[in-house]
């Protein structure tokens, strides 16, 4: 759960201004998760936040390779979600021996800019795994919405950098798979919910 301590520390220091003003106000967010075999493994709900998370059936946070997280988040001052991501990124680097870094890059939806990016982390403080992780940031006012879909690879001397060993090609070959699983999961099954539609988009 380091993650989620770390992206609530964040969202009580960030102070950036927002750079858009859409008609519209996002009342949430709708995941549709990539395959059908998931459980989930977290639901916690409190005052204005809340966290949930996924992994594939038969897997548990502990042993999976990939895990969906969503969480709702205050914020202490507006800011976009652009820079909030970028934000996450620099904090990155307290909990990875070495971070990479693509994106973020913007997404609009109906005039609210979105963020998508991805961290690569060699190798997790305190963990035996390395991670290739997508994030997709909306924000409203003082709330941030982060879906985070996390891949867990061997650790590696360098962020970015495979470190399967020759008997893992099976375990490879599912992760280059993977990959392109993750990234479009954030860019096209996270949709928002806006104040003027029945639908989330």
């Amino acid at each position: 759960m380091n993650k989620v301590v770390s992206i609530l520390s964040l969202s009580l220091i960030l102070g950036a201004c927002a750079s858009t003003s859409p008609k519209t106000e996002v009342t949430g967010i709708s995941v549709k998760l990539p395959q059908d075999n998931w459980v989930q493994v977290t639901n916690k709900e409190e005052t204005d936040q809340y966290i949930k998370e996924w992994v594939p059936n038969g897997k548990t946070p502990f042993d999976t390779n990939w895990i969906i997280t969503e969480q709702k988040l205050p914020i202490q001052s507006k800011t976009s979600a652009e820079n909030f991501q970028k934000s996450m990124f620099s904090l990155a680097k307290q909990s990875c021996t070495d971070v990479l870094y693509n994106g973020p890059q913007e997404i609009n939806v109906n005039d609210h800019l979105t963020s998508v990016g991805r961290i690569m982390c060699a190798k997790q403080n305190g963990k035996s795994y390395g991670t290739f992780t997508d994030q997709r940031v909306v924000i409203q006012g003082l709330t941030a919405y982060v879906v985070t879909s996390e891949l867990r690879i061997p650790a590696s001397s360098k962020a970015g950098v495979l470190a399967f060993d020759k008997e893992q090609l099976n375990e490879m070959k599912e992760f280059m798979q993977l990959q392109g699983k993750s990234s479009s999961f954030v860019r096209k099954s996270v949709n928002v919910c806006l104040s003027d539609s029945v639908n989330c988009i």
